[in-house]
């Protein structure tokens, strides 16, 4: 099965950019299969919630000094033999849990750039007006990886 897991928090500005765009593309990726399961920072239930043979998408905000907005994706693979690739803003701790079980599974980690991170419910204006790009840049990464590495598979 595919999951989309969508990790941050809401009360604490663009850290909640992954849930928003999560459950925007919702609707649609269920239409293609794809389990949407919003984790905010319960992280460990969302480990437990995963199956060997799942191909997963972990959504969540980074910071690496990019464009505000831009999508990062890596391969769950790579990430897993670095010690860390990107400053994620939950530690990486999802796949920290991962290295921790030895767990192997197929997918990729999609880091949304930051602006801003600090107390408060909404997006900074600047991740709020790109979230439509941002997600189709998601959706778009996500139907290419599927028909490449699922479907051909």
């Amino acid at each position: 099965m595919v999951k989309l897991i969508a990790i941050g928090n809401r009360f604490m500005k663009d850290d909640a950019v992954a849930i928003k765009a999560a459950e925007i593309l919702e609707d649609r990726l269920i239409r293609q299969d794809i389990h949407v399961i919003v984790g905010e920072t319960d992280f460990q239930n969302c480990f437990y919630l995963l199956d060997e043979d799942d191909f997963v998408f972990i959504l969540d905000a980074l910071s690496s000094g990019a464009e505000p907005g831009s999508v990062h994706l890596t391969s769950l693979e790579d990430v897993m033999s670095q010690p860390s690739l990107f400053s994620m803003q939950h530690d990486l701790s999802m796949v920290e849990l991962m290295k921790l079980y030895g767990s192997q599974f197929k997918g990729y980690l999609m880091g949304i750039e930051i602006y801003e991170i600090g107390f408060g419910q909404e997006l900074s204006t600047v991740l709020r007006d790109k979230l439509p790009q941002i997600c189709r840049v998601i959706e778009c990464a996500i139907k290419k990886i599927i028909s490449e590495e699922i479907t051909n598979a």
